[in-house]
């Protein structure tokens, strides 16, 4: 497996014993980077209940696009999923979850085998966050949860900005994750597992009634988009 290769014991053994004041600073560096996102994104939250009338209207207008696509899946996807408990828990479960621990997870692989390929993924996933948060800002959109027809639907929490359907972050996140593991191995196992949890966690937002499946499409790309925009930022970690 290439994550336990020679050369990345020896950048382990490199991070492990850098200096108090460069961990110091990179941490403090991280840190600031997730107030920022995380600001941003309160940010738009905070006024989201005030832009329910256009959130649902976009709402309206995907349901049309995917009706006329044949993609309006997510009714039947979710009233199918929610009528088994023990689905609908399942689903929660990592819908919470997984959203948070795999991004966690892989970034710290990344500072410790990785590092040249650390700022580059790093960059993607901050680019694509605030892309996804600047979307919801010019375009709310409401889940099907949310709207007319799909109040059966789980619901998660209230914490999450409930009018930021569009793009799904969750997916985008997902998808980044996926791309970041071909950064960390050419392991073909590990890769498709990664792309497995993409996969998973699209299935996942529309069961839960919290996506569109244009919002699924919309996650994609960004994080593809943010990755390309890495790629031009840091382009010492071509390749990796």
């Amino acid at each position: 497996m290439a994550i336990t290769s020679t050369t990345a014991a020896s950048t382990v053994s490199t991070a492990i014993s850098a200096p108090l004041r460069v961990w110091v600073r990179v941490v403090a560096t991280e840190i600031g980077i997730i107030l920022l996102g995380v600001g941003a994104y309160l940010a738009v939250a905070v006024g989201a209940a005030d832009r329910v009338d256009a959130a649902t209207a976009h709402a309206r207008t995907l349901v049309a696009v995917e009706g006329a696509l044949g993609l309006d899946v997510e009714v039947d996807l979710a009233t199918w999923w929610g009528a088994d408990p023990t689905r609908a828990v399942i689903a929660d479960a990592y819908y919470v979850t997984a959203h948070f621990a795999v991004p966690i997870v892989l970034f710290g692989l990344l500072v410790l085998f990785r590092p040249a390929a650390y700022h580059r993924y790093r960059t993607a996933f901050v680019a694509a966050s605030l892309l996804g948060v600047a979307v919801s800002w010019l375009w709310p959109t409401a889940p099907p949860r949310l709207v007319e027809g799909f109040a059966d639907a789980p619901i998660i929490s209230g914490l999450e900005n409930p009018y930021a359907a569009f793009p799904s972050m969750h997916v985008g996140w997902a998808v980044w994750a996926a791309l970041a593991v071909a950064a960390l191995t050419a392991n073909v196992w590990l890769r498709a597992l990664a792309w497995l949890h993409a996969a998973i966690t699209g299935v996942v937002v529309l069961v839960t009634g919290h996506h569109w499946v244009l919002d699924v499409a919309g996650g994609v790309l960004v994080a593809y988009a943010a990755l390309a925009l890495a790629r031009v930022l840091h382009p010492e970690s071509a390749g990796r």
